[in-house]
């Protein structure tokens, strides 16, 4: 078994152990978009060399045309709404948000796979089926013995 901490030391002492990852981050805590395109910003501005990913491409993209598509819109909207920001929203927002979400339930529903509804479907016809049983014997004991002593105890016409 190897003994980790100990070559762990013996390489502090070396003065081999690296600082990986970005200057001052924490384990865990997260940037938001605003400060990655600040930073990203700052950088290019230096004349360091900044890779882009794709979600500032698409920051940088919206930025330049002042218009976000509908599902930039919805994403956005969703993450403002996990936040608690919902409160914040104009009315066109809100109606934005509440009808594209009723949309993508819909959709969701409609191309959703039901394993139940042959339960569901063999529950409603072995109802239907017992309901119509059980009527046909309430008019069966209905007219052996209520309708047929009935008609029996009345006489006939005489004839002439």
């Amino acid at each position: 078994m190897k003994d980790y901490l100990g070559l762990l030391k013996a390489k502090a002492k070396i003065g081999e152990v690296k600082q990986h990852g970005i200057k001052g981050m924490r384990w865990g805590i997260r940037r938001t978009d605003a400060q990655i395109a600040k930073d990203t910003v700052a950088r290019k501005s230096s004349g360091e060399k900044v890779t882009e990913t794709a979600k500032a491409k698409e920051a940088h993209t919206i930025a330049k045309t002042g218009e976000e598509s509908s599902s930039q819109r919805y994403a956005r909207l969703t993450s403002e709404a996990k936040g608690g920001g919902a409160s914040n929203w104009s009315e066109a927002d809100l109606k934005f948000y509440n009808s594209r979400t009723e949309a993508l339930s819909k959709v969701n529903k409609m191309f959703s796979q039901n394993p139940s509804w042959l339960a569901a479907t063999s529950k409603k016809v072995l109802q239907q089926a017992a309901q119509n049983t059980m009527q046909s014997v309430a008019d069966g004991v209905a007219k052996k013995y209520i309708t047929t002593p009935i008609l029996d105890s009345i006489p006939e016409p005489k004839k002439k």
